[in-house]
C-alpha cells in the first residue's frame, strides 16, 4: 500500500521532509518535482508556444478554495497510487499566501521499485495537480501591474 501524505499550507515547504516521508527500503528510485518562484513571466496569450512578451515578476500570491484544493489533491494522490500500484510513497504540498522570488510554491515526490514508475507517476502528478487542484496565481509585475494567469 502507497504512503500518501498532501497538504495546503502558508508555511515554507520542506524539501527534507517531503524527501524523509517518501524514502523506503523498498524504493529504488524516489523522483521530486520542486516549483519555485521566477523572477519572469511570458505573457502567451496570443501563440502559447513561449514567444510571447517577458514581464519582470517581482512575486506572487497563491490562492486556494483550501477545502476543495485539499480534497482534490487527496484525491489526485490516490489516483496516482492507483495508476501505479508499485508506487512506495507520493506527497504533494502547495503552498499559499505570498510568496517571493526564489521561494518554493510546491514540492510533489514520489518513491518506488524502480525510476521509471518514479519518473512517469511525478510527472502526471505535478501535471494534473496544476491543471485541477484549485489554486489560482497572481503575478506581480515590476511596472507595477499584475496578472491572474489563466483569466484571458
Amino acid at each position: 500500500m502507497t504512503r500518501l501524505h498532501t497538504a495546503i499550507s502558508t508555511d515554507p515547504l520542506s524539501l527534507d521532509d517531503a524527501h524523509a516521508f517518501v524514502a523506503d527500503p523498498a524504493a529504488g528510485a524516489s523522483v521530486t518535482f520542486t516549483g519555485v518562484v521566477r523572477d519572469h513571466a511570458i505573457d502567451d496569450a496570443e501563440h502559447g508556444d513561449g514567444s510571447g512578451e517577458r514581464r519582470a515578476v517581482t512575486g506572487l500570491d497563491y490562492e486556494a478554495y483550501e477545502s476543495a484544493a485539499e480534497q482534490r489533491l487527496a484525491e489526485l494522490a490516490a489516483q496516482v497510487a492507483e495508476r501505479w500500484p508499485d508506487l512506495c510513497a507520493a506527497w504533494a504540498v502547495h503552498r499559499t499566501g505570498s510568496l517571493a522570488i526564489g521561494d518554493t510554491a510546491v514540492v510533489v515526490a514520489v518513491s518506488s521499485p524502480h525510476r521509471d514508475t518514479a519518473f512517469e507517476a511525478g510527472r502526471h502528478f505535478i501535471d494534473t495537480l496544476k491543471a485541477t487542484v484549485p489554486i489560482w496565481k497572481k503575478e506581480h509585475w515590476a511596472d507595477g501591474g499584475y496578472h491572474w494567469p489563466g483569466t484571458d
